[in-house]
């Protein structure tokens, strides 16, 4: 007969369930993406109400901050993967010049340079052509490029962290993803 206590005894805890954290990286990357859209909209109120001042306004700050987190958050994420990332995590990723990341990371991180490559070549153009009569300068062309490749390299980075994760992180991260 075996003792009354054997019954009452709990199950070992389920080590397959994950919690429902986002990876950080995510949460970084799309707050900072959010950054451009929101600086894109100061930019064009601040030349509507005060013109064109400086290449340093605070709404240009905030628009590079854009560009400039998501691309450094995917720089990091790239060098984990080559370097630190599980089989699983590697094989997934994409592989450009021997190191590997989700499609995502390369996409923003390449924005993240034509954001940033367009910023001195923006003020070349202004200092030899003036101020822009139109917002489709070359400049600014690669600027809206950049900016769009962030936004999108995020979405992509966090669609394929949805892929990966449990089914209750895949709700928090649809949340993400919807913001």
């Amino acid at each position: 007969m075996q003792p009354a206590t054997a019954s009452l005894t709990a199950a070992p805890p389920d080590t397959t369930v994950r919690s429902a954290a986002i990876p950080w990286h995510l949460v970084i990357a799309v707050l900072g993406a959010t950054c451009i859209p929101l600086g894109a909209l100061w930019d064009i109120s601040w030349h509507e109400s005060i013109g064109r001042d400086t290449f340093w306004t605070p709404a240009h700050m905030v628009i590079y901050l854009g560009g400039l987190v998501p691309g450094l958050t995917c720089g990091w994420l790239a060098l984990r993967t080559t370097f630190f990332g599980s089989v699983e995590e590697r094989s997934a990723g994409v592989r450009f010049w021997g190191a590997r990341a989700p499609l995502g990371a390369w996409i923003s991180i390449w924005g993240c340079f034509a954001m940033l490559t367009s910023a001195p070549f923006d003020d070349w153009w202004h200092n030899t052509y003036g101020l822009d009569v139109q917002i489709l300068s070359p400049p600014h062309c690669l600027l809206a490029i950049g900016m769009f490749s962030v936004v999108l390299g995020v979405l992509l980075l966090v669609l394929s962290g949805k892929n990966c994760q449990a089914e209750a992180q895949q709700r928090t991260i649809a949340r993400l993803f919807v913001f």
